[in-house]
C-alpha cells in the first residue's frame, strides 16, 4: 500500500511540473560564436574563420565576421572580413605578418520599418597567434 501512494505522489509531482512548464512565457532564443582554425598559423598561411548567430525575436538580421590585429593593449580597428545574411559565415582569411589576429562575429538586426542596422549582439573574440 505504501508503494502505491509513493508512486502516486511522484505521478502528481511531474504532472504539476510539466503544467508548470508549459504555462510558462516563450523567450526568443539569441545565440553566436566563433571559431578560427588553426590556433597558431605560419606567416603567409590561410586561417579558416567559421561565425555563427541568430536572433528569433528579430527579422532581418545580418552576420558580420570582423578582424584586427595587433596585441593586447596596441590592437587595430575592427574591420568585416565576411557577411551573412542567413546567420551563418566562413572566411578563409591569409596571415600576412607575424603577431596577433583577432577575429569576431557580430550580429546585427534591423528594424523592417527603419531599416536601420542596430548591434543585436558580439561575440568574445577568439585570438591566432602568427608565427614565422
Amino acid at each position: 500500500m505504501k508503494l502505491g501512494m509513493k508512486r502516486l505522489a511522484v505521478v502528481g509531482a511531474l504532472g504539476v511540473a510539466s503544467a508548470t512548464l508549459a504555462v510558462s512565457p516563450a523567450f526568443a532564443k539569441s545565440d553566436i560564436s566563433i571559431q578560427a582554425t588553426p590556433h597558431t598559423a605560419h606567416a603567409g598561411h590561410v586561417v579558416k574563420v567559421h561565425g555563427q548567430g541568430d536572433d528569433d525575436a528579430e527579422q532581418y538580421t545580418t552576420l558580420v565576421i570582423q578582424e584586427r590585429s595587433g596585441k593586447p593593449g596596441h590592437w587595430g580597428h575592427w574591420h568585416a572580413v565576411k557577411q551573412s545574411f542567413n546567420g551563418d559565415a566562413r572566411a578563409n582569411v591569409k596571415a600576412t605578418h607575424t603577431g596577433d589576429l583577432q577575429f569576431r562575429s557580430v550580429l546585427y538586426a534591423t528594424d523592417k520599418h527603419h531599416q536601420h542596422a542596430k548591434t543585436d549582439r558580439t561575440s568574445t573574440p577568439v585570438t591566432v597567434h602568427v608565427v614565422r
